[in-house]
Parts: structure tokens; C-alpha cells; sequence
């Protein structure tokens, strides 16, 4: 397929028709608008700025909401408590994902709290950490669309020629069982480029990469080595073998 008409059918996906490279349309209040390239890329542009603004104040709220540190008597449903627990830790991978965030206030604040009791949480902070994190999940997805498809306007403006020669990347598979297969010639493709990074970005920061350095220069504290798990040298009791073995069926083989 021609990449110029493989750009307007992705855009026509997001649900704005690719006219030329200097002029699309864009729905309003489910009314479509005319409007040239370059505005609709400034407009995306304001509309993202908004969004992170606003996703700063959700991180602000959470924040200022767990600062508060006091024993409370409340009864939270244990659904509750374990829905907050993983917004909790949901939250502080989230912040890994951005080097900006990891020495921010937000990344103290969470990493604290993952340590505090759980009677020191009153309903009010348990319900703002599950709202909030709903929140900056959807805000963090709509940006993330919304960066995307002002790269695809801005591909646009180079024009059907520039854009037809323009030797771009592509990721064209599926994962599964039925992996490494041709797609149709109409399946959907996108730029290699953020959510490939940001995966990559995950796999380096991995605890087996960092050996216990993250303290490198706090304090000057070092972790040595990393500690794995092996479950074969756990100790149990032989008499009780057929509980305590991490392996339960070995057992049989002494009988």
C-alpha cells in the first residue's frame, strides 16, 4: 500500500479526513469543520498542554492528600483496601516510566506510603488514590493518542510526494499464537517510535540490570549482588516433607 494512503486511513481512524497536505477535517460537537494542517497540529498542541496541566493537578491531589499520616479507626472493605494497594504500586511504576518523575516529591511521597501500616490510611486518602489513579491512566492514554495523531498531521505537511519516498519504519505484526504472519494489506500500522522506547525503557530498569546500585550516590550506600530465589534451598522440616517441601510431589520418591 502507498504510504500516503496508509497515513490517511490511520488518520481517518481518529476520525479526521486527510483533504491535502495543508488542509483536513476535524469534528466539533459531532459537526465536521474544515481547517488547515498547521492549525489542527496547534489546537492538538493546546488541547495537550490542557491535559498535562490538569494531570500535574490530579498528581498535586493525591499528593496533598497523602501527606496526612494519622492512625484512623475507619472501616474500609477489604475490596477497597486491596484495589488501593494496587493503585498504590500501580502508581509508583509510573513514575519510573519518566526520569523527571523519579526525583520528583510525587515518587518520595508514593515510595513512602508503600511503606506506612494500613490503618494509617482513612477512607478518604484510600478513595483519592483509586479515583486518582483511574484518572491519570485515562489522562496519560488520551495524550499519548493525541501526540500520536499531531505526528501524523505533521508527517502530513510534507506532502503526498515527500511523504510516498520517505523510507519510514513500520511495525507490521501480531503476538500470539499466530504470530510472525503476513497481515492483510489494509491492517492498521503505526511509526516505530514512543511505546516500543517506553517498553525499553522498562526492560533496562529491571532489578536484575541494577544490582542493588540505585543508592549509588544516597549516602553512599551500596547494595551488593541480587538475591535469587531459589526454592529448592528454602528450609523445611524432612517429617513433614509432604507439606513444607517446596517441591510437594518429591516426596513420593522416598517412600
Amino acid at each position: 500500500m502507498d504510504t500516503w494512503r496508509l497515513l490517511k486511513r490511520e488518520l481517518k481512524y481518529f476520525g479526521i479526513t486527510l483533504v491535502n497536505q495543508r488542509k483536513c477535517v476535524m469534528y466539533f460537537d459531532e459537526q465536521p469543520k474544515e481547517m488547515g494542517t498547521i492549525k489542527a497540529i496547534r489546537m492538538l498542541t493546546y488541547s495537550i498542554t490542557k491535559k498535562k496541566a490538569l494531570l500535574r493537578e490530579v498528581w498535586q491531589t493525591i499528593s496533598e492528600d497523602l501527606y496526612d499520616e494519622t492512625i484512623c479507626d475507619e472501616i474500609i472493605e477489604e475490596e477497597m483496601l486491596s484495589l488501593f494497594v494496587f493503585s498504590l504500586k500501580d502508581l509508583a511504576k509510573f513514575l519510573l516510566l519518566f526520569d523527571e518523575c523519579r526525583t520528583s516529591s510525587y515518587h518520595d511521597i508514593i515510595n513512602h506510603c508503600l511503606t506506612r501500616d494500613i490503618s494509617t490510611f482513612s477512607r478518604r486518602q484510600v478513595e483519592t488514590v483509586i479515583d486518582g489513579k483511574l484518572t491519570i491512566d485515562w489522562l496519560h492514554r488520551l495524550i499519548c493518542k493525541l501526540i500520536y495523531i499531531r505526528k501524523l498531521l505533521s508527517f502530513a505537511t510534507l506532502g503526498p510526494d515527500k511523504v510516498s519516498a520517505y523510507d519510514i519504519k513500520v511495525a507490521k505484526g501480531i503476538q500470539g499464537p499466530w504470530a510472525h504472519l503476513d497481515l492483510p494489506m489494509e491492517e492498521r500500522v503505526f511509526p516505530y517510535g514512543t511505546e516500543v522506547e517506553t517498553r525499553m525503557q522498562q526492560k533496562q530498569r529491571q532489578r536484575r540490570y541494577r544490582k542493588g546500585l540505585e543508592n549509588y550516590n544516597n549516602d553512599g550506600r551500596v547494595g551488593e549482588g541480587h538475591y535469587w530465589r531459589e526454592l529448592r534451598n528454602e528450609p523445611y522440616s524432612w517429617y513433614n516433607r509432604s507439606f513444607d517441601d517446596p517441591y510437594p510431589s518429591r516426596h513420593l520418591l522416598s517412600r
